[in-house]
């Protein structure tokens, strides 16, 4: 035989429902005060090349729309540290982009470039598979802009249809002339 449960007084029924009225308030209060916003928001650069950090040349102070993809397929001379100066130096990028380069603090005008005509401007096929490069140097290691060690290769870089006025500097790639 089974033994009942004595009845709740009706006073404890009454307690219980406003305990858990006063849980569920105050529960809905917390949630509401750390609500999370769920519109889409801006991405944060980090400077770095995967997200398309960087600073317009143009003008440092203006803000970045952070590019949907990293431009940057390698940096040249692939080889990196203690390099020889038997290769081009400069940046590998995906179709579409262009790049300003800037080896050891001096700006390469497009006639400084491999390949660009100087008389007629022709730009060379290298370009239009994304390669910017300078060099090799005659007097490498220690030529006009190439030194033996810590180069330091910027670029500057934009999509083609917006221009150089558009670009954005990516950390430094550096390496050894030897």
């Amino acid at each position: 035989m089974m033994v009942d449960a004595p009845p709740i007084s009706r006073s404890k029924q009454w307690i219980i429902i406003a305990a858990g009225v006063i849980v569920a308030v105050g529960a809905l209060a917390i949630a509401s005060a750390y609500q999370a916003d769920t519109s889409p928001s801006e991405p944060v650069l980090s400077g770095s090349p995967a997200d398309g950090g960087g600073i317009r040349a143009a003008d440092p102070n203006a803000e970045q729309a952070p590019l949907d993809v990293n431009p940057i397929e390698d940096w040249l001379p692939k080889s990196g540290i203690g390099s020889t100066c038997s290769e081009a130096v400069g940046v590998d990028l995906i179709p579409g982009f262009a790049a300003v380069l800037t080896i050891n603090g001096q700006t390469l005008t497009d006639e400084q470039m491999n390949g660009v005509d100087s008389e007629t401007g022709a730009i060379p096929a290298s370009r239009s598979l994304g390669q910017f490069t300078y060099g090799p140097e005659e007097d490498c290691p220690n030529g006009a802009l190439l030194r033996p060690q810590n180069n330091r290769v910027e670029a500057c870089i934009y999509r083609i249809t917006e221009g150089p006025e558009s670009c954005r500097t990516y950390p430094a790639f550096t390496f050894d002339a030897l």
